[in-house]
């Protein structure tokens, strides 16, 4: 069976696409949002743990890459260059915000700890559940620098090299940052640990 044109498309390197992109074929880039969508949507929901807000920022993530794909030069990574978009974004967005999101707009989504704890006991549950509340309210209390290398580190499981590319800082920059950020998260969760 011959492969079809758009199949053939969507299995080519990022790299052909963005030419394709700047040489003015609009479905190459649309090929490029539907083969990162998610992942910047979920970085940006991590980050605004709000689903409308995460979705603006991967919108405005995707519309901003568009403008500029004529300046991005090929070789380097498209992935760093838009996680780099989507954090810029997401950390400006939470400067607006004043670090401040209510509680009342975190979604209910089942997280992967709380469908482990459905098989737990009770008491392991509602122990399970307090330290992941406390966990999501020590991160979104974070300043944002902090913030964004502790998820891309954690969650992402980006090297300091990467982290240091999307972000534009240093390497050393990284290591700092990531350093703090944890000393305020132990921080923050020593009361919950010594009351364990």
């Amino acid at each position: 069976m011959k492969e079809s044109e758009g199949q053939k498309q969507y299995s080519e390197n990022d790299d052909h696409l963005i030419q394709k992109v700047q040489e003015g074929d609009n479905y190459a880039f649309d090929l490029l949002v539907k083969r990162y969508q998610r992942k910047i949507y979920f970085l940006a929901y991590r980050m605004v743990k709000n689903h409308d807000n995460a979705d603006d920022i991967a919108q405005d993530t995707f519309i901003n890459a568009y403008s500029a794909i004529g300046s991005f030069k090929a070789g380097y990574s498209f992935y760093t260059w838009l996680y780099r978009i989507c954090m810029n974004l997401s950390i400006n967005f939470l400067k607006r915000q004043k670090f401040m999101i209510p509680e009342s707009q975190f979604e209910e989504d089942a997280s992967p700890l709380e469908k482990e704890a459905t098989r737990m006991d009770p008491a392991d549950h509602l122990a399970s559940k307090e330290l992941e509340m406390k966990i999501d309210r020590a991160l979104n209390s974070l300043p944002p620098k902090f913030k964004a290398v502790l998820i891309l580190r954690i969650y992402e499981d980006l090297s300091y090299e990467e982290i240091a590319q999307t972000l534009n800082i240093s390497t050393g920059t990284v290591m700092s940052r990531l350093f703090r950020a944890r000393e305020r998260m132990q921080e923050m969760l020593k009361e919950y640990k010594d009351s364990m």
